[in-house]
């Protein structure tokens, strides 16, 4: 009787730690459904959804040349705001030489009054490989999960410049949202 209750408490430990284990790609960036997406619920207390609303459209502005150009969809009486947006980021494909590739991502931000809700996914690495002596210039676009599969060891060194352009992303997100008044000159 004692051995079955402790098969039985094993079985339900394996199975918490389990489903509470977060899928990532490469043990580097979060997947959500086969997916790299970050997301989150932020409280910020005292803060109305006009003025999350507000500062969400400020952190757009902010954080893309254009924020105009980036924002997709802009629903202030829904509270919702998406855009799509890339920063770029050197790839070294081999020791001595490196491409600069644009990593696109698409931003969702939905606010309610003391609370707003992000998601960061849709990763797309776009790049042009020049033309050489032997082949034409090539346009790459690939969703993240399906780019330059096969040499996990390469993108090991550069998904974590991924994750912390993505993470610096959401540190700045939150410091804006978290502002209850506008700029107090």
């Amino acid at each position: 009787m004692m051995e079955k209750r402790i098969v039985i408490i094993f079985l339900i430990l394996f199975y918490t730690n389990t489903i509470n284990a977060q899928e990532k790609l490469l043990d580097i960036l979060p997947l959500e459904d086969g997916r790299v997406t970050y997301s989150g619920v932020v409280q910020v207390n005292d803060v109305s959804r006009s003025q999350l609303y507000n500062n969400a459209k400020r952190w757009f502005i902010d954080t893309y040349t254009s924020g105009k150009d980036v924002i997709q969809l802009d629903d202030k009486e829904s509270g919702e705001i998406i855009g799509k947006g890339y920063f770029e980021e050197v790839w070294m494909v081999t020791a001595y030489s490196g491409q600069n590739v644009n990593v696109w991502q698409t931003i969702k931000v939905q606010m309610k009054d003391g609370r707003y809700r992000y998601e960061i996914t849709d990763f797309r690495m776009k790049y042009i490989v020049p033309a050489s002596n032997y082949t034409r210039a090539t346009e790459i676009d690939l969703p993240i999960e399906e780019w330059n599969k096969g040499r996990d060891k390469n993108n090991a060194k550069f998904y974590p410049k991924i994750d912390s352009h993505v993470q610096d992303m959401i540190s700045s997100l939150e410091k804006v949202m978290k502002s209850s008044e506008g700029d107090d000159w």
